[in-house]
């Protein structure tokens, strides 16, 4: 695993810290499962961070289905204001001109992409990595787990924003069995179609969220609309009931993607949440 890290433009957010702003390569090795190759992303830097004076923590800002890390880059853009390192990785298979085919990305790539700019960032000098957090929106949710179940001592805390947790269970309701997968099918979400491929079907097919969740002892923030059509609240309330330590917050009447005030309380909450769990300083 390879990482290049280069300056992009400053940046400003709401918030008491001022950041800049980056880009960040990452090389994902190759597996039987995985052809590898290079993750790319946004990093969000505090100036205090990058000159020395403190080490930060790192969260990383998982996208959803057929997105790109700008989705999630408004939410890394105010937890920087709010004083962690933060990263917005273009998944492969995701929405970024330079993440390929949407039919070669399965969870299973996405994890892989997300420890390999784990990885890498935990070589700045900058990171507290004993202060590290994942966020994610939707799929990035289900990713966000996956992951911190895999390597339970070293997340502090997962936000997921309706996180799409029970999506082992929706494709294979969807399909009956394995072989009745076709190469290619369509998911409906955010009032696109997204073209996935069979491996994604097979990747998702013997996944057991409920063993992560419960194998995930460190505090979790679930945010959620209560008019979400995409991935209903009752996804949230059963990962809470599952959780060790979980919180819910509920939204009423927000669906699937928080906008405007709705968004302001869904970052408010999460960046009180960080604070709450000693990954960000109180204010």
């Amino acid at each position: 695993m390879g990482e290049a890290f280069a300056s992009l433009a400053d940046g400003s957010a709401r918030g008491t810290v001022d950041y800049s702003a980056h880009e960040l390569t990452a090389r994902v090795d190759a597996t039987d499962a995985d052809p590898g190759g290079l993750v790319h992303a946004l990093a969000y830097v505090p100036r205090a961070a990058a000159a020395g004076r403190m080490r930060a923590p790192l969260v990383v800002c998982c996208h959803g289905l057929g997105e790109s890390g700008l989705r999630v880059a408004p939410v890394a853009q105010r937890l920087a204001a709010a004083g962690a390192v933060t990263i917005a990785p273009h998944f492969r298979g995701g929405g970024a001109p330079t993440a390929g085919p949407t039919t070669a990305m399965t969870v299973g790539t996405e994890v892989a992409d997300l420890e390999a700019v784990l990885e890498a960032a935990q070589t700045w000098p900058f990171v507290d990595t004993f202060r590290i957090a994942l966020f994610g929106r939707s799929q990035g949710g289900l990713v966000a787990m996956e992951a911190a179940a895999a390597r339970p001592a070293q997340i502090a805390a997962l936000a997921l924003w309706y996180p799409a947790l029970a999506a082992p269970a929706a494709v294979r309701r969807r399909f009956g069995r394995l072989g009745a997968v076709p190469e290619t099918f369509t998911s409906h979400v955010d009032g696109r179609d997204i073209v996935l491929g069979r491996d994604f079907a097979r990747d998702l097919w013997s996944r057991d969220v409920d063993a992560a969740m419960r194998r995930y002892r460190s505090p979790v923030l679930l945010v959620h609309g209560d008019a979400d059509a995409d991935v209903p609240l009752a996804v949230s309330q059963a990962a809470a009931r599952t959780l060790p330590d979980a919180r819910l917050e509920r939204i009423p009447g927000a669906g699937h993607g928080f906008a405007d005030a709705d968004f302001e309380t869904a970052v408010e909450r999460t960046v009180d949440f960080l604070a709450w769990t000693g990954l960000l300083e109180a204010d």
